[in-house]
Order: C-alpha cells, then structure tokens, then sequence
C-alpha cells in the first residue's frame, strides 16, 4: 500500500484507504471492517474528491466542477452530500471533515492508496517548475506514504503542483536509500540533517524593503523548523551571510550543516518573483524552482518553498506538523508588513528600537485583531523591556507580556513566541513547573526553535540539572549564535557551575561585548576569574560592578537556584572575589 499524489491522467488507485474506513474505487463503496457502507453516487463522488485532496482546502467551485460538471446545482445540493458523509463516518465525521465558513471544505487525515500509478514527469515549461539534481538509483521505501504529505499546496500553481508531486514520488523514493532517514523520535538532534536557509537577496530597486525578503526568509526558517525530521539554523546564524557571499563548503563548515538553501526576491508593483535552489556542501544542486505570483499570495509561496524543500530532503512529517507549517497567519499584507517592520528590534534591541517595534505591531493589530504573531511579538517587546532593565514597572511589563502572550494563544495555540515568553516568565517568578510545560509545548512545535531550547537549558540550570543544561544550551547556540543576553548569561553560569571556569569567563564576555548593559554578566566574570587565581581581572570587574550598581546584592544573587550546592559553589566564587562577607547569604 503506497500513499501518492494524484494524477488524474492515469488510472486511478483501487482503494483509499483513511482512519478505519477504506474507499474501495472499483466497486463504488465505503468499507468499515470489511462490511459496506451505502452511499449515494454523488456522496460516494465528493469523499473520493476529498480523499484524492486531503490537508488542503478544497472549495465548492472545485467540488461542483468535479462532481457536478457543466449542471447547474444550489450550495444546498453539495451541503447534504457533506451531511450525508458525515453521518455515515459516525464519530469521526465532523472531524475529518471540516467546514471552512464561505470557502469549502477541508479532509482532515492522512490517506493511503493501493501502490497502483507512478506518475511521470511532464514539462509545462510554467513559472514554477521545479528541477531535482542528481540522486541515487531507487530503492524501496521503509513506509508507505502519506497522500496527505502536502496539505497546502496552492493548487493555483498548476506547474508548482505538478512538478511538486513528480518530484516527491522520485525523490522521496532515491533519497531515503542513501540512509538518509529522519523525522524519528528517537533521533538526537545531531543525528538529524542540518539546513541553513541564507538571506533571499533582495534585487528590488528599493533597498527599504530589505526588510520584507528578511521576513519572508524568517518565516520560512520559522516554517522548516516545524518539521522533526530537520535541525534549522536560525536566522541569527545565517544573517552574517547577507551580502557576503561564501561557498557552499565554507557554509557548511562554519554552521556544520549539510545544505543550504539560496535565492533571491524582487517585488515590482503587486508582483513577487522568486528563484530558489538547494545545494549540498559541494555545491551540487538538489533542487531549483522560480516562482511568479500577486504579492497577496505570499504566504503560499512561503508553502510551496517549504514543501518542495521538505520532499526532496525525503522529510517524513506528520499531518500536524504540515498544517502547523502551513498555517496563514493574516489575511491582511499591510498587517504582516508592520509584524516584519518591527522584527528587527525583536533580533537586536534596544531602548528605542523596541518602543518603535511596540507601535509597529498596535498598528499590526489595529489593521487585524485576529493576528496572533503579533500579540505574542508585542508580548515579546515587554519581556525584553523587562530583562534588560528598561521597563518604568517590571511588574506592570511582565503581566502585559503575560496578557499579550496568552491573547495569541487563544488565536493560535501553536504560536511558538507565546509559549516561550510564558515559560520565560515563569521562569522569572521561579515557576519551574509551569515553565517547563509552555517550553516543552514550544519544543514539540518547532523542534529548531532555539529559544525554546535556551528556554529548556534555563530551567534545567535553575533545577539543578547543570550537566544537561549546558548541553541543552550548546544546542541553542549551534542553531543561534546570537543568544540573548539572557540565554547566554546562563550558559555562562553553567559553566561556572561545572567548572569550566574559562568557558564561563569567554561567554560572559562575548555578552558584555555584544551587550554593555548586560552587568550581571560581571558577576559571573569575577566569580569564575577569582576561582582561577586571576587578581587583578577579578579587582577591574568588581570596580566596575560597584560603579554601575552600587545597590547590587551579592546575597540575594543566585538564589533562584534550588541545588544547594550550586548556590554554595556560586556564593563561594562570590566570597573569593570579594563580594560576599564571609558570614553572609544564609540561605
């Protein structure tokens, strides 16, 4: 039994085969358990339309013409042959089924068909069609597949279509006989295929709307990330890349992965035109595609890159992890452009970026109330705000995060953002428990996401797990070099923790470096220097700790952390360096 994408040039499967119930095409019936369920022939013809589509909205102009061709019928017609449906699937018929108000319908669960067509390729010589480098000889697959593999795909692309389903049938079967296998649960990170998707160079007149090519490539990193089966760089790792162009072999050995993913965007009037390939370490090319559509349709060319990436690395994804994918976040373009407008300040912040980013995404909201990105990004400005010290009342910030964040989950309760500025406040009201749950539900959502991974690796520490929290943040670094402050400010103290005093000396200065107000930094450099003997650094950072925060108290650092031996190592540091009286800090 093969799941496949359908060609309806060539003879169709013989059976469909979805949850318990199968759809035997040859004798026109629906089964459950071998015993048949009677349906009327245009019924029988509307589930084998939805089966033959399942993941994607399918709407009533394209069930009338399928099922209905060239008669005129009332939307009451197609209403009862859904009712009908519905009824005779019993419990599982609102669920698979699924109404999308004013638009169609939508099949919700993974089908399989009897392995009966292999369609062939064929050339429509369209903008959108797609071409796979060279790959191995054939081998057989270790699973069937899912005919539910793509569940957004805008079909409005007859050549991305297409050239789509020629290419995921081919390469899905070559690739996977190379060993290249993933998306298993058991995998560690590091046995997963790592992918850097570079900056789409902008080739618009308009070097100010660098931004937009910036956000389209954040929110397909975003996007890939999802997937399990793949380790994503963040784009924090790949935006050193941006107009400095290196080879693919370079990349692959700077970020340690091995593919790549490079483009390029132009937007003229209402028009976005995109060229796309992935390569290897050496340069050969995978897959290579050209895209051409309205600017309103932005969101599904950030589909078809995503998917077509996904097939011809032979990604095994489940239905949940395509349709968080693929979810459209507004249907407003204005609204989406304020969301990457204030992007920028999220990345690297400061007092007054951040304000600016703030009135960005109200305006955002202001356009669509029902964007959830932009409640969880508008959640995020206050969180920063907060843990770097410029919010006029932490409190007041930290329970506008909290609002804004949980607004965007009662939109979307897979936004990624939310959940991890929920944890992070947790975290800082010392809420472990609570922490722990919205970071794992951020992790199982995007697998890549490297703040909820940092977010992990900080629980882990203040838990008292510092041998896990250091690898857990090693990992967040490898996908984002750019940790924030705070992140890294806890890796540091980790290394402390264990030790690995010279470690926790060279993160905590490469925060200082690339944050000066990150103070508490200090702390940790004057600790871990007078743990290594070294006098006269250990003077020049409580120097300056003393001028910069002369209400600092020593007592009261570090006592988030529960292990009392970690707290007695860190306060011993502390004592070493001279910041802590002997008698102070009883527990």
């Amino acid at each position: 039994m093969t799941p496949i994408e359908y060609d309806h040039s060539t003879s169709p499967a013989k059976r469909l085969r979805f949850d318990p119930y199968v759809l035997d095409l040859e004798r026109g019936c629906l089964l459950l358990d071998d015993s048949e369920i009677i349906l009327r022939p245009k019924t029988f013809a509307v589930l084998r339309f939805l089966l033959e589509n399942p993941g994607r909205l399918v709407s009533k102009e394209e069930l009338f013409a399928a099922v209905w061709p060239n008669i005129a019928v009332t939307d009451d017609v197609l209403v009862q042959s859904v009712g009908e449906l519905r009824r005779a699937l019993a419990d599982v018929g609102p669920r698979l089924i699924k109404t999308v108000p004013r638009r169609g319908y939508r099949f919700e669960s993974v089908v399989y068909a009897d392995p009966t067509i292999h369609p062939g390729p064929r050339d429509d010589g369209a903008a959108g069609a797609s071409t796979v480098g060279d790959v191995p000889a054939p081998g057989p697959p270790s699973e069937p597949w899912p005919l539910a593999l793509i569940p957004r795909l805008d079909w409005r692309w007859p050549a991305v279509g297409l050239a789509f389903a020629v290419l995921l049938i081919g390469v899905f079967l070559t690739i996977n006989r190379a060993g290249w296998e993933v998306g298993t649960d058991s995998q560690a990170p590091s046995a997963k295929p790592a992918i850097a998707f570079l900056p789409l160079v902008n080739l618009g007149a308009d070097s100010s709307r660098d931004y937009f090519a910036e956000g389209l490539t954040q929110d397909i990193i975003n996007a890939l990330g999802r997937f399990r089966g793949l380790t994503v760089m963040s784009w924090n790792a790949v935006s050193p890349y941006k107009g400095n162009p290196s080879s693919p072999a370079e990349i692959a050995r700077n970020l340690a992965v091995r593919y790549q993913v490079e483009g390029n965007i132009r937007q003229k009037g209402n028009r976005v035109r995109a060229n796309t390939q992935l390569v290897d370490a050496n340069g050969q090319v995978l897959w290579s595609a050209s895209f051409d559509e309205a600017l309103s349709d932005v969101f599904a060319l950030q589909d078809a890159i995503v998917t077509q990436i996904a097939g011809t690395l032979a990604i095994r994804v489940t239905q949940v992890e395509l349709s968080r994918a693929f979810a459209k976040p507004t249907g407003s373009l204005e609204a989406y452009d304020y969301v990457l407008r204030a992007r920028p300040a999220l990345q690297k912040p400061d007092r007054g970026n951040i304000v600016q980013a703030r009135a960005f995404l109200r305006q955002a909201i202001g356009i669509d109330p029902g964007y959830a990105a932009a409640y969880s990004s508008l959640a995020e400005t206050y969180f920063i705000a907060t843990s770097m010290g410029w919010a006029e009342s932490p409190t007041d910030f930290l329970a506008r995060a909290e609002e804004m964040a949980n607004k965007a989950l009662t939109l979307d309760d897979a936004d990624v953002r939310a959940r991890v500025v929920l944890g992070r406040i947790h975290i800082f009201y010392q809420r472990y428990d609570q922490a722990r749950t919205e970071m794992e539900r951020a992790i199982a959502i995007n697998p890549s996401d490297a703040g909820g991974i940092a977010g992990r690796g900080n629980i882990l520490l203040w838990s008292g797990q510092t041998e896990a929290a250091v690898a857990t943040l090693e990992l967040a670094e490898r996908i984002d070099p750019e940790l924030n402050p705070s992140d890294r400010f806890t890796l540091s103290l980790a290394y402390y923790l264990k030790g690995r005093y010279d470690r926790a000396i060279e993160q905590a200065e490469l925060n200082l470096r690339k944050t000066p107000g990150a103070y508490f930094n200090r702390v940790v450099l004057a600790a871990a220097h007078a743990k290594l003997g070294h006098s006269d650094d250990v003077a020049r950072a409580v120097t300056v700790i003393r001028r910069l925060d002369p209400t600092f108290d020593p007592a009261e650092f570090g006592t988030k952390l529960l292990r009392v031996g970690d707290l007695d190592h860190l306060r011993d540091g502390l004592r070493k360096a001279g910041l802590l009286a002997e008698q102070s800090a009883p527990r």
